[in-house]
């Protein structure tokens, strides 16, 4: 079991992984938002004509998701719309909860910023379907939207539900457990997110696939596999990668150096000296130089599945330059040496803090002071 290509969380290099569990970047969630892009050392936003609509200014910003931005302007983490006004930071999409920490503990606030379940909590995830994982010490459960633990603390990690499963971890190793928390499936050493109702797994050195009952769906022959999407999951046998759909039929034969995600009927890949975008013939639809590409997927901050096809995917060159691509193949933006990353990790800094304020006008300095703290 292996992720195919990924990209370092600082962008200083890219590495194949083998088997990660991750919740995929959440890029954009509607087609047509801003995109992201750095000009400068200064973030700002593109249409995805690759047209300027939000002018590179701020130190940090990051993508666009069910209609608004953040940025960090004035010592703030404040919230963008698509027109470029500032607005108090959104905590909560409406209906929605959102962790939150205190005093070193965590629990999950509404759109008011609210408290609506107390941060009690060591570490928590999103909830997906209902429940959220959350931790104790060091043992993972669920919990459900009033805070109480409905499947109890037994796992030493936990992860999202999906389709009425979720992958759990015990000491015995990766289970499949359903919403009453049986365990559905065991015994495997690698149990990777569900997608497609179908979840990558590993048996001794081979990977296949189960279902969402914890049957095996697809047979274990495989040297390495990742998520389906859009009906399709790469698949390797000895070092080349192909395309299996959901029944297990080899769709695209084994035959590129790496096979990413496809959405929309595009998928990144790499054969020899040559990567671009193939079809779900198997054929390249356009080729770009590229060192990753995520591919023309969104995600979706609560679940970490990919939810929809979009018709841009960025893209980071061997050098570490990084654009954005169409599905057309035209290239939006760059390749330039600007690339969105996270915010500092440890904070920011005083210096930081004071250039996140650098020409920005007084009477916006003063809106910005008088949002509420959040």
């Amino acid at each position: 079991m292996e992720a195919v290509t990924s990209r370092q969380s600082q962008g200083v290099s890219f590495v194949s992984l083998i088997f990660a569990i991750v919740v995929p970047v959440c890029f954009s969630s509607n087609q047509k938002e801003p995109l992201v892009v750095v000009q400068k050392g200064k973030y700002g936003y593109i249409d995805h004509e690759g047209k300027v609509v939000i002018r590179p200014q701020f130190v940090w910003a990051e993508d666009f998701w069910r209609g608004l931005g953040t940025v960090y302007v004035c010592g703030r983490y404040v919230s963008i719309d698509s027109s470029g006004t500032l607005l108090p930071l959104r905590i909560a999409v409406e209906g929605h909860l959102e962790s939150r920490e205190k005093d070193d503990k965590f629990g999950f606030v509404d759109s008011t910023g609210d408290f609506v379940i107390a941060p009690t909590f060591d570490e928590v995830l999103p909830f997906s379907e209902g429940l959220a994982a959350a931790r104790i010490g060091d043992k993972w459960g669920f919990i459900d939207s009033s805070g109480h633990f409905v499947i109890r603390q037994q796992f030493k990690t936990a992860y999202y539900f999906r389709r009425g499963a979720a992958v759990a971890e015990l000491d015995s190793g990766y289970v499949l457990i359903d919403r009453s928390g049986k365990v559905l499936a065991d015994g495997f050493q690698e149990v990777d997110s569900i997608t497609d109702g179908r979840i990558p797994a590993s048996l001794g050195e081979k990977s296949g696939f189960l279902d969402v009952k914890g049957k095996v769906a697809i047979p274990f022959v495989y040297d390495g596999v990742t998520k389906f999407s859009d009906g399709f999951a790469a698949v390797r046998r000895g070092e080349k990668w192909g395309y299996v759909n959901r029944d297990g039929q080899m769709v695209i034969p084994p035959r590129f150096d790496l096979a990413g995600v496809f959405s929309g009927g595009l998928a990144p890949a790499k054969l020899g000296d040559h990567s671009g975008f193939i079809d779900k013939s198997g054929k390249f639809a356009f080729t770009l130089a590229f060192d990753y590409a995520p591919g023309f997927f969104t995600g979706d901050e609560e679940s970490g599945e990919f939810t929809a096809s979009t018709d841009v995917s960025r893209f980071w060159t061997a050098d570490q330059k990084f654009g954005y691509v169409t599905t057309s193949g035209r290239v939006i933006w760059g390749p330039t040496d600007g690339s969105p990353d996270h915010p500092p990790l440890a904070g920011w800094s005083q210096e930081g803090k004071a250039s996140s304020c650098e020409g920005v006008p007084e009477a916006t300095r003063s809106r910005i002071a008088g949002f509420p703290e959040r």
